[in-house]
């Protein structure tokens, strides 16, 4: 939510594409969302199991070792399902099953 709405006390709500209710809007946002909690808990345990350190696991996902940081940090707005996915296919290839 941008800080104009919140001073207007607008809350940013999802608007609807052609042919979905706003409902609908929202059960996708949620999907998602669940989807990529789903997928932070799998990365970040990978992680801790995994022999490389972040920076090696950054450079094979291909993506800044900042963004390790961020995931490990919880930042789940920072990522993607694709970008999450590829970070799950990096470490999953270089670490044991837990």
């Amino acid at each position: 939510m941008n800080a104009a709405r919140q001073m207007n006390g607008n809350a940013s709500v999802a608007q609807p594409s052609k042919g979905k209710s706003s409902f609908d809007v929202k059960d996708d946002v949620v999907r998602d969302m669940e989807k990529r909690s789903r997928l932070m808990r799998v990365v970040t345990r990978r992680i801790a199991f995994s022999e490389l350190d972040n920076r090696e696991i950054a450079r094979r996902a291909g993506i800044p070792s900042q963004r390790i940081s961020d995931l490990l940090a919880g930042r789940l707005e920072h990522f993607s399902i694709d970008e999450l996915q590829a970070l799950r296919e990096t470490v999953e290839s270089e670490t044991p099953s837990p």
